[in-house]
């Protein structure tokens, strides 16, 4: 399980590689494995503290078309979450900007843009002033704020009377966040989606197949 230890030291002290190399099929599958041992116990777990109680705005597209679904989380999920999400951690300018221009496709959520711009800009002024944070900060901001945004799955969630269910209702998304920024920083793109989509095919379609309306 050398995936692990790779993923810890990163996690510890986060750097980009001098250059992208393939990621081998082991370690895709150990880290996969890994990634959904803590997973689906973690998601069992929030269901018997009872916060399976908030309706996800899944289930309504779920009624109307399941497999509109499959599509959205294994294809159109990845390609737009990890460029707004990941492709900044190069803190280059150019991927800077484009993180900031692709979150306007989230402003079906008001209050995410408003924050995720902020954030863009102030990592832009101090990459130009070339002072940029440390990649440690930057990358866990990133996974914090791709956890948050997923609070907006959550049909009619009200942010002042369960504010402190947040950080447990994300959790795994910021978990997901951790990980796919090492696979960003150190395989590339390209590989971060890839694992994005493989890995939400792994838990949406058994879904879908045995969903019941």
């Amino acid at each position: 399980m050398k995936i692990f230890y790779k993923l810890l030291d990163f996690l510890k002290n986060p750097e980009k590689a001098a250059s992208y190399q393939p990621m081998k099929l082991s370690d895709f599958l150990s880290l996969l494995v890994l990634v959904l041992f803590v997973v689906i116990p973690y998601a069992y777990l929030l269901e018997l503290a009872g916060m399976d109680q908030f309706e996800s705005v899944l289930e309504d597209i779920l009624k109307e078309n399941k497999w509109l679904v499959a599509i959205f989380a294994i294809l159109l999920a990845p390609l737009i979450e990890e460029p707004v999400f990941r492709l900044h951690l190069d803190l280059k300018k150019s991927s800077i900007w484009w993180s900031l221009v692709l979150s306007l496709l989230f402003a079906a959520a008001i209050w995410f843009p408003l924050i995720f711009v902020g954030y863009m800009i102030f990592l832009l002024v101090n990459v130009y002033d070339e002072n940029p944070p440390p990649l440690k900060l930057v990358v866990y901001v990133s996974a914090a704020l791709f956890g948050l945004v997923h609070i907006t799955n959550f049909k009619d969630f009200d942010y002042g009377l369960y504010f402190y269910y947040i950080p447990f209702l994300v959790g795994i998304q910021f978990l997901m966040g951790l990980v796919l920024s090492y696979i960003r920083l150190n395989h590339g793109m390209k590989w971060a989606m890839l694992f994005h989509g493989v890995y939400n095919a792994v838990l949406i379609i058994p879904s879908i197949y045995f969903y019941e309306p």
